[in-house]
């Protein structure tokens, strides 16, 4: 289900908020909770620009050759085996 929470697309499910999603002037930042807690080894996030809680898009990231998409499934399995990816 999608909405808008602190003034940012979000993604929730019945437990709450999953992902939320904002533009800033240099890049959209994907919000994700603590990234470390699903990619400790940080090789899904390999050529992404992230902090602790959010990845951060700027238009010259290829996302082609990023591994986003593992990255966002894991997360989304650790949120329905209801483990913590909170920050």
């Amino acid at each position: 289900m999608e909405g808008i929470k602190y003034k940012m697309l979000s993604y929730a499910d019945n437990k709450g908020v999953i992902f939320q999603l904002n533009a800033q002037k240099n890049y959209v930042a994907l919000y994700v909770g603590n990234a470390s807690k699903v990619d400790p080894s940080g090789e899904l996030l390999a050529g992404i620009n992230h902090g602790k809680g959010c990845l951060r898009f700027k238009k010259s990231t290829n996302i082609a050759e990023t591994r986003i998409e593992e990255f966002i499934s894991k997360a989304l399995e650790m949120w329905q085996r209801g483990e913590d990816i909170d920050c």
